[in-house]
């Protein structure tokens, strides 16, 4: 007995074609082309504040921060006169790369008036996409938007640090203006002590 398929569907099958139709296979041809074009979209807005690894992982990221503060300057005879918080940024910024720069602006201007005022502190925001400003990279070891406080003598670098922990802080303003005075006090005192 022989048995006959009656169904067009499994008739295509049973002669070894595809079981879908060809507007199913436009449908479907689509959705990777749609989820590729999102995935770049969602990289292009980011590209200006991506991370590195070392900035989203505690232990690594103060180890970083530890080898940076190191690699600086630091001759016998000079001591700090003044402190630099710069806050680097490229072109391109996101909300949280503006929310960063804002708290760390509100923490200088509301907890160090009288540092400020004397001109024993100062706040820098810098653009380090401009050509004038590409220095700062290899100067200050950056690889995304960074908060770096600079310990100077006269315009010389004594000790630096490239504070990462602002990224894991970036959606915790109370702890980001907290850790962001911790980091400014403590080079402070190296003025203090002169």
């Amino acid at each position: 007995m022989t048995s006959t398929i009656h169904a067009p569907r499994l008739a295509g099958i049973a002669q070894g074609r595809s079981p879908t139709s060809t507007g199913s296979l436009r449908a479907r041809a689509k959705i990777p082309l749609f989820a590729t074009l999102l995935v770049l979209a969602s990289a292009l807005v980011v590209v200006g504040c991506k991370k590195t690894a070392s900035e989203t992982t505690g232990a690594a990221a103060e180890a970083s921060s530890a080898a940076s503060t190191t690699s600086a300057i630091n001759p016998a005879n000079l001591t700090p006169d003044s402190v630099v918080v710069y806050y680097f940024h490229g072109n391109r910024r996101c909300r949280t790369c503006v929310g960063i720069q804002r708290a760390i602006q509100t923490t200088v201007a509301d907890r160090f008036a009288a540092e400020t005022a004397s001109g024993t502190l100062v706040f820098r925001e810098v653009n380090i996409d401009e050509p004038a400003n590409a220095h700062f990279i290899s100067e200050y070891d950056l690889s995304s938007s960074s908060m770096v406080v600079v310990a100077k003598s006269g315009e010389t670098t004594v000790k630096w640090e490239n504070c990462s922990q602002v990224w894991p802080l970036a959606h915790d303003e109370a702890a980001l203006s907290s850790y962001a005075e911790h980091r400014i006090r403590s080079y402070l005192e190296l003025v203090r002590r002169t």
